[in-house]
């Protein structure tokens, strides 16, 4: 199956897709605010996407919001091959539509707005259901859209005084958008305060950072580094080195001197690199040797920052047999990310050594290259002669097309392509799962009724488990047995040989249960037993995201996990979206564990009053986020 527009940390992403569907929320948010035109909630778009088909990518047409001025139709972009028309110079009396930004509003608008989105949030203070809780907040997000300081007030209050913790978490990240300093300050002053009791305000620190644009804040930011818990110090730390704060950079020094905290030593160096500057990154450079695998890696993530071409002969040297997996990857990740003709020969290099996600890092990174630098549209996957024969031909000046070269097909899961040879899949079987039921005027029987969501969900895995299986004929040991590991090398061998793709499966509602102890050889006999077990697994219970999360993290011998849920995390060991991120972030700090997510809300539930929980761009929000935040891609796959 192909995939449409593939993204990568490294490398060119696919375009996201815009989400133009209409939830519950949306339309008791209508009828509340639209009317008087106080705000329209912006819905979540997700860094990284997949489309759901194998089409070309479409842009959706705009959406005029209702009710507005009349303003000019879009004009549609040209079909990809045609010739672009020559730009046209920006006419400076089209500002942009105020619903788009509320940040452009004059400041007289921006209090009258402030002051609805207020009377909202009061309306539905004293109502603790699903609803009112969601109205209010989309009122604190949107006082924060406005970038107005006399909102600063308005937000402090919801951050200290209201009862549900998500809504307290996006008037804390409003803070940081509002941009008055007293306010700023002392939300951040609570939130370091209160980390015992509360440490999810500290922990999202670097996230509210990401919105401030007020340099005394930032400057401000570096008094704050004596802490006395060091996962509160990494996160100030983070932030330091989000906001770019150079004068922090001695106080940064010191405390890489005197920490012994491997996760504050690590965003040390990673907020160094960020600061620019000669001597900031000098500190650095050092840690590529340091006898601490952590500290190597985050030496390496920390000089791609810098996008200086004279460190890539350090960094190449982490890209050999010897290293930590991981440290070699995010040294390939580090010269990628610097991004020029220089870093094209240690990226061939890198195909010959290390996992397969860490090499098709580096052919994203080469077929960018090839693009950007020398205009061409070239993709020879992960094989190094062919890219060693396609530079050569370059530095010669001759055409390197080379009409012999045959790609290879890449197994892919709901279009999301399949960059890994140890592979984990979390499927929610939770009872939601089960749902829609078979249309009553169908005479379809229930046990014949093949499209419930776990219906799809099932078709999809099999399939690509299947695809597994038959792109690893030739790899897998030839005596291995039912449900045997192998004892394979996890790396290309020197001669070329790719060692045998690594799987497994597990299953969550109230808990997470695992096919298997460890990853075992996808072989066509360990595929069919999978699928066998996962045809037995039935939807019940609720939807503890964070601890299917965790599990799959915690797995050795897995580098990339694909994650399929309907629902909003509902139990577990956190159900708090901010809280569930941030511990995720934590956990995922050094292992890197690519998630990839799939959000599947098909059909209406049978059951009404359930249907008030099911809101697709609440769902798309959080699951977008987990994989943005884990380097990996999300697809959408929801239709009530």
């Amino acid at each position: 199956m192909k995939a449409v527009g593939l993204v990568s940390p490294a490398g060119p992403g696919y375009a996201p897709r815009t989400m133009t569907r209409t939830s519950a929320l949306a339309a008791v948010l209508a009828s509340v605010l639209l009317a008087t035109g106080a705000f329209r909630p912006a819905v979540p778009s997700p860094s990284v996407s997949w489309a759901d088909d194998t089409d070309p990518p479409q842009e959706d047409p705009p959406v005029d919001p209702p009710a507005d001025p009349p303003v000019e139709p879009p004009v549609d972009p040209p079909a990809p091959d045609a010739p672009k028309p020559p730009a046209d110079p920006p006419k400076a009396d089209k500002p942009k539509p105020p619903d788009n930004d509320p940040s452009v509003l004059s400041d007289k608008e921006k209090a009258a707005k402030l002051s609805e989105a207020k009377k909202t949030y009061d309306d539905n203070a004293r109502n603790g259901d699903l609803i009112p809780v969601r109205t209010r907040r989309a009122a604190v997000k949107f006082a924060g859209d406005l970038r107005f300081p006399p909102a600063g007030d308005f937000l402090k209050h919801v951050f200290v005084k209201d009862n549900d913790l998500t809504t307290r978490v996006a008037a804390f990240m409003a803070i940081g958008r509002c941009g008055d300093t007293e306010t700023i300050q002392s939300a951040v002053k609570t939130a370091l305060a209160s980390t015992k009791k509360e440490p999810i305000f500290a922990l999202s620190l670097p996230k509210m950072i990401e919105s401030v644009t007020n340099d005394e804040v930032k400057e401000w930011l570096t008094s704050r580094l004596e802490q006395r818990d060091d996962e509160v110090i990494a996160a100030v730390v983070e932030a330091i080195g989000v906001a770019k704060v150079a004068s922090a950079e001695p106080a940064l020094a010191e405390l890489l001197a005197k920490s012994k905290d491997v996760a504050v030593r690590f965003e040390v160096l990673r907020a160094l690199a960020r600061l620019g500057g000669k001597g900031a990154q000098a500190r650095v450079l050092p840690f590529l040797a340091d006898a601490d695998w952590h500290l190597r890696m985050g030496a390496a993530e920390a000089l791609g920052f810098t996008g200086s071409p004279e460190f890539i002969p350090d960094l190449t040297k982490l890209i050999v047999r010897t290293e930590e997996p991981i440290v070699a990857e995010t040294a390939v990740e580090a010269i990628a990310r610097i991004g020029t003709k220089d870093a094209i020969d240690p990226l061939i290099a890198s195909l010959k050594v290390g996992r397969l996600r860490a090499r098709q890092k580096a052919r994203v990174a080469l077929t960018g290259l090839a693009k950007s630098l020398y205009k061409q549209e070239k993709d020879f996957s992960v094989d190094p002669m062919a890219w060693s024969v396609w530079w050569g031909k370059v530095q010669r000046g001759v055409d390197p097309d080379d009409p012999t070269f045959k790609g290879s097909d890449t197994t892919s899961y709901f279009n999301v392509p399949i960059h890994s040879d140890r592979v984990l899949f979390i499927l929610d079987v939770s009872g939601s799962m089960n749902w829609p039921d078979a249309p009553r005027d169908s005479g379809i029987r229930p046990a014949d009724w093949r499209e419930r969501r776990i219906d799809v969900a099932h078709k999809e895995m099999f399939k690509a488990l299947r695809d597994l299986a038959k792109s690893n004929q030739g790899r897998a040991p030839k005596k291995l047995k039912k449900g045997e590991t192998s004892d394979s090398p996890d790396q290309v061998s020197e001669d070329g040989t790719e060692p045998p793709t690594m799987f497994s499966v597990a299953t969550f509602a109230g808990v997470v249960t695992p096919w298997q102890k460890q990853a075992l050889v996808a072989s066509s006999e360990n595929v069919e037993l999978a699928i066998a077990w996962l045809e037995k697994q039935l939807p019940r219970g609720g939807t503890a995201t964070y601890d299917a999360l965790e599990f799959g993290i915690a797995q050795d011998n897995i580098d990339t996990i694909f994650f399929l849920s309907d629902g909003v995390p509902s139990l577990g060991k956190y159900e708090e979206r901010e809280t569930i991120l941030a511990e995720v972030r934590k956990l995922n700090r050094f292992k890197r564990v690519t998630i990839h997510t799939i959000a599947l809300i098909i059909g209406l539930s049978p059951i009404e009053s359930a249907r008030k929980y099911e809101d697709p761009d609440d769902m798309a929000d959080i699951m977008s986020r987990i994989a943005g935040e884990n380097q990996g891609g999300f697809v959408n796959r929801s239709k009530l």
